[in-house]
């Protein structure tokens, strides 16, 4: 705990939340103008904030790996006691992204359903609509790979207590 007993995921929780409500009302603004525009906007945001979960939850994967696979020959709980604050650190970081990434997808949607009237704009968001989505899929499968040796890690800390 820091000072006045606020933790700093809390602080950043705190301020992850007032970037999204200061986003929501700045593409809100967007909306009313030029629905195109705010489609661009939420897909930019979207792209970020999958871009801030990788560079967030990949070193909390790594960490929890390199932890897990240190921990092989020591008790049951001093491996527990070793991985158990990364596993926290690893679940709440991918809570917080999943919470963000919702956010952007619903207001995303939105955005897109009012875009649909306009002429013009699908030929227009195509192509970025198309970009994103690489760029996405790139960023996802890194966390996937990184969530998938962390788990690997612990699978193989927990069978070397069997032995």
């Amino acid at each position: 705990m820091t000072e006045k007993g606020v933790t700093p995921l809390s602080k950043r929780h705190i301020f992850g939340a007032a970037a999204l409500a200061s986003a929501v009302a700045a593409s809100g603004a967007f909306a009313a103008g030029d629905p195109v525009a705010a489609v661009k906007a939420d897909l930019a945001k979207l792209q970020a904030d999958v871009a801030s979960a990788r560079a967030t939850i990949v070193p909390d994967a790594q960490k929890l790996a390199a932890d897990a696979a240190a921990a092989k020959g020591s008790t049951r709980a001093q491996a527990r006691a070793a991985i158990k604050p990364d596993l926290l650190q690893l679940g709440n970081d991918v809570l917080a992204a999943r919470t963000t990434l919702k956010a952007d997808r619903v207001q995303l949607r939105a955005d897109l359903a009012a875009a649909k009237g306009v002429n013009g704009a699908r030929k227009e968001l195509k192509p970025v609509i198309k970009s994103t989505r690489t760029a996405i899929k790139a960023d996802r499968t890194a966390i996937k790979n990184a969530v998938k040796q962390a788990r690997q890690a612990v699978k193989d800390l927990r069978a070397s207590f069997n032995k």
